[in-house]
């Protein structure tokens, strides 16, 4: 698994946090998603913009609405087929990942860019800038989410290594 290491924002006093917490059975809170700062948006235009047929231009500022429809709608994302492997594979318990949401606009439209993985072990800065991992397969994919229509769309999984 490759990760890089690029650092896009250091102004974390302005970061808005959207967590759902989630009991591990042991007594332990899990925090599994977070809304990253507006800045972020040029990390998720630098990384996936080459690859993505989306277009970012810009931020806007989420509503705690939006992030609950967001959340209230992932189990949608197992019904969606991965862009280039057809119906092959689907992710099962989206919300079993760690989610990162950042508010972007694309073609003028206010979107979330949702980064998922597996496991948040080894990345304590999670919750604070944006995760690129290059490979690692299905244990890491990108969804958009529309909140505005509620809908999920252009998913896609990392490569393998």
């Amino acid at each position: 698994m490759t990760r890089s290491n690029r650092h896009v924002s250091t102004e974390t006093d302005s970061r808005i946090i959207a967590a759902v917490w989630i009991s591990s059975g042991q007594g332990q809170v899990v925090q599994r998603s977070v809304l990253l700062s507006q800045h972020e948006c040029k990390a998720v235009s630098e990384r996936y913009a080459r690859e993505r047929a989306e277009k970012y231009q810009g931020s806007w500022k989420a509503s705690q609405a939006d992030l609950d429809g967001l959340e209230a709608n992932l189990p949608l994302i197992s019904k969606l087929e991965i862009l280039g492997w057809g119906s092959k594979i689907h992710i099962d318990r989206p919300e079993q990942y760690y989610r990162q949401y950042v508010a972007v606009l694309v073609s003028g439209k206010r979107m979330i860019f949702v980064n998922a993985f597996r496991d948040a072990q080894d990345f304590s800065d999670w919750h604070d800038r944006l995760l690129i991992v290059v490979d690692g397969d299905i244990g890491y994919w990108q969804v958009l989410y529309n909140p505005a229509t509620k809908q999920f769309f252009n998913l896609r999984i990392n490569a393998r290594a």
